[in-house]
């Protein structure tokens, strides 16, 4: 949603609209559903890959664009080309990096299964001089109707 910041208070005024968008465009979108395809690495980190099952999780992202107006700012204009979840954060260069650019290309595509979501959370994170640490700022439910509802009503079936 915006750049890092180390201290955000409670009360923050950007992340109450943050809060809010998340709310208003959760309400519009029924459960997510991911593939895990495999893994990618980054200067980073290691990550798990996943790939939209339906069109759920763009269409939460629109919503949220929506629902953030001028608060979008910071991913205005971006198109997602990857869904990933962290799994590996570095703090420091890993002992042997070759061998783990190895052991994450032989691991790019793998059928990982799927992935259900029924909330949306927004999360800020923060390195703990031994970590990275969660903290989630907001949780809605994604309470829509969903992509199998959708079709159902629009005489669709798949």
């Amino acid at each position: 949603m915006e750049k890092y910041r180390s201290f955000v208070p409670e009360d923050d005024e950007r992340v109450l609209r943050y809060q809010t968008a998340l709310r208003q465009a959760s309400a519009r979108v029924g459960s997510i559903r991911l593939e895990l395809t495999g893994l990618t690495l980054t200067p980073a980190s290691v990550m798990l890959c996943a790939s939209p099952s339906d069109p759920s999780v763009e269409r939460l992202a629109e919503y949220l664009a929506e629902e953030l107006a001028d608060d979008g700012w910071f991913e205005a204009g971006f198109n997602r080309d990857i869904w990933y979840s962290n799994l590996v954060h570095f703090t420091g260069l890993p002992a042997d990096p070759w061998a783990l650019v190895e052991w994450v290309s032989a691991r790019r595509n793998l059928d990982l299964g799927s992935s259900v979501h029924t909330y949306a959370d927004l999360v800020a994170w923060k390195f703990n001089n031994r970590h990275m640490v969660s903290g989630t700022l907001g949780r809605a439910e994604l309470s829509g109707p969903t992509a199998d509802a959708r079709s159902r009503s629009s005489g669709h079936s798949r």
